[in-house]
């Protein structure tokens, strides 16, 4: 009796566990357009638009509100909408002095977070003539190039590498080499590849800068070394697993170790 009485029990509730199973697998709706988003791009784009730079300030915090929404999941025409309104920062608009980048800072920051989509904007703001290859525009491209690694798009592998072996800021050089450690998760092929790249001019600033006192040749590459030899070790670093700190060191690891699986 007891038996049967328990067989009717779990039949009776094979309903509602059957249900919590289908409502389980389920898949999650789309939460849709988020009125917040909508109402921080207006303020964004009004922000860009004014002429005496005086909200760029409130910029700045929507850039970070926005972010902070995209981190917590966007509807996908948001996600649009807020990658299109951060390439807004960088490409619409009176162009900030050099000295008062913030807002094109705050913009290029956010990107990185978007992956192939940011990198696609930040790469076009690089190049941009609005902020040109001059000294007081170095600190904002080096934070483009930064942001370009940080979405770890692999299609810009072949131009981080670029600057960083032939950029002749040293500077932007540095933030190339630095940025191309945001690949440490990518597979062996690639990571070996940016590995030899950088070691490649690594080892030809090196040699250069060991004539040190014979030419000025010698000078500039120890200057470009000063500059970069620290963000490109951190590169290199978390490329390889390894930890060293000249680039004998680099090429005697690689020489034993490039034909193996890292």
């Amino acid at each position: 009796m007891t038996i049967r009485l328990l067989s009717q029990a779990f039949v009776a509730f094979l309903p509602f566990l059957w249900g919590g199973i289908l409502a389980a697998q389920d898949p999650v709706p789309a939460k849709g357009p988020d009125k917040e988003v909508a109402d921080r791009i207006a303020v964004l784009k009004e922000v860009v638009a004014d002429k005496k730079f005086a909200r760029d300030a409130e910029g700045v915090e929507a850039i970070d509100k926005l972010l902070i929404k995209s981190r917590d999941g966007l509807d996908p025409k948001d996600q649009v909408a807020v990658v299109k309104a951060l390439g807004g920062v960088m490409k619409d608009g009176k162009v900030r002095p050099s000295n008062k980048t913030e807002l094109y800072v705050g913009a290029a920051q956010a990107l990185g977070y978007f992956g192939v989509e940011g990198a696609k904007v930040l790469k076009d703001a690089y190049l941009n003539k609005r902020f040109p290859e001059k000294t007081d525009w170095v600190p904002l491209r080096e934070h483009m190039l930064k942001n370009l690694g940080r979405t770890k798009d692999e299609s810009m592998v072949k131009f981080l590498v670029e600057e960083a072996v032939r950029s002749p800021e040293a500077a932007l050089a540095a933030a190339a080499g630095e940025a191309l450690g945001n690949f440490e998760e990518s597979k062996d092929t690639v990571r070996k590849e940016i590995v030899s790249d950088l070691l490649k001019k690594y080892g030809e600033l090196s040699e250069k800068a060991s004539q040190l006192g014979t030419n000025i040749d010698a000078q500039d590459a120890q200057n470009r070394l000063n500059t970069m030899q620290h963000r490109w070790n951190g590169a290199l670093a978390r490329l390889t697993r390894q930890n060293f700190t000249t680039f004998r060191e680099w090429q005697t690891w690689h020489n034993d170790n490039k034909g193996k699986a890292w």
